[in-house]
């Protein structure tokens, strides 16, 4: 073989290497940085502790974790900056002082002209009138203050015209929510905000944050007088603690109070801001394993949500099902079926999804009739 034939194999051997030395350094770098995105990921998809026995307690690996983190930070309070810059109201110029009125021009009289003084009685004296009793200042209204638990709660909620509804779950309630923000603002002209999110829940905050992201919301928008959650499929696994620490099995009484803990969590943030909470219980499964814990996660929803005085829907009897039974239709009210649950034995129909929405639209009362006339 030529000379100049192994140079140039020698030179594309050499130039591959150099790819492949790269494409394992970018590997590398974006596993350190996207560490605990991936262990996120991994403790949600296999329910069980992710980290590398001896790599993750090296400080130089944990400080890839810590980077990326300080730039989120960094990130959200820029845009934070940002809101709060365009929320803040424009400088208002200083009123201008009052002008005084002109003083009359003084006028000289001549010399020669007498000056007649003539003496008035003085006026008979009269009674000072009475000070006016002073007004009561006047009255702001301010919100409701939220009444010890427990509490005796009303059947419905009630909502005003400018109320905001805020629309919490995973993606039960991604399919719920277009047809309850539709109808709420078609008919009634009140506004909502969707922040629903799939392949979440409470059981893994580490993932995605609900009580924090319910905290921040009400906080921002005080708007907000409805809260509907809608949540549950996401959350029967064993749990997690924190670093180092082992997962708590799923139904034990320390998993039981720690998801409790986290029901309340949006309950508290509720009652804080005077806001009404539906939560929805989750459905009967197509699976039984999954159906009963679904049951198990429903009841808990229920007690915590009626302790605080709020209302609790089952999306059970929404669909007609009776103790475990599951059924992918239900009677239509004409003989025939209506199908309202998806292939998969966990999600809804579109039909489904309107059934829900509107028995939720039927716990509450509106301001006088709707804007369609109806």
């Amino acid at each position: 073989m030529p000379v100049s034939d192994n140079r140039q194999l020698l030179r594309t051997q050499l130039g591959a290497a150099r790819v492949l030395y790269a494409l394992l350094v970018c590997t590398l770098l974006l596993v350190w940085l996207n560490q605990r995105s991936l262990t996120l990921y991994c403790q949600q998809q296999y329910h069980q502790g992710c980290e590398l026995p001896l790599l993750g307690e090296q400080a130089a690996w944990r400080l890839g974790g810590k980077l990326d983190q300080a730039l989120v930070d960094a990130r959200e309070r820029f845009f934070d900056s940002l809101g709060a810059q365009r929320l803040e109201p424009p400088p208002v110029d200083p009123a201008p002082a009052p002008l005084l009125p002109e003083a009359p021009p003084v006028v000289e009289l001549p010399a020669n002209i007498p000056v007649v003084t003539v003496k008035l009685d003085a006026p008979a004296a009269r009674p000072a009138p009475p000070a006016p009793a002073p007004k009561p200042p006047a009255l702001v209204p301010a919100r409701p203050v939220a009444a010890p638990l427990p509490v005796a709660y009303s059947p419905r909620v009630t909502l005003g015209r400018n109320d905001e509804v805020f629309l919490v779950g995973d993606s039960m309630m991604q399919g719920v929510a277009p047809h309850l923000a539709n109808t709420l603002l078609k008919r009634h002209g009140i506004r909502s905000l969707n922040l629903s999110r799939q392949s979440t829940g409470l059981a893994y905050p580490g993932f995605f944050d609900w009580p924090q992201t319910v905290a921040r919301t009400l906080r921002e928008r005080p708007g907000i007088r409805l809260m509907v959650v809608f949540l549950g499929p996401n959350d029967p696994w064993d749990m997690p603690q924190g670093k180092g620490k082992p997962f708590l099995r799923f139904q034990t009484p320390a998993w039981e109070t720690a998801y409790r803990q986290r029901i309340d969590a949006l309950l508290d943030q509720a009652r804080a801001h005077s806001v009404q909470v539906i939560w929805v219980g989750p459905p009967n499964m197509r699976q039984p394993r999954l159906s009963t814990a679904m049951a198990y996660l429903s009841e808990l929803y229920r007690q915590q949500a009626l302790r605080h005085g709020q209302h609790y829907l089952s999306a059970n009897a929404v669909l007609g099902y009776k103790a475990d039974e599951f059924s992918s239709t239900v009677q239509n009210g004409q003989g025939g079926q209506l199908r309202t649950r998806a292939d998969d034995g966990i999600h809804f129909t579109p039909s489904g999804q309107k059934l829900i929405a509107n028995q939720v639209l039927a716990l509450i009362a509106f301001p006088g009739p709707d804007v369609t006339g109806h």
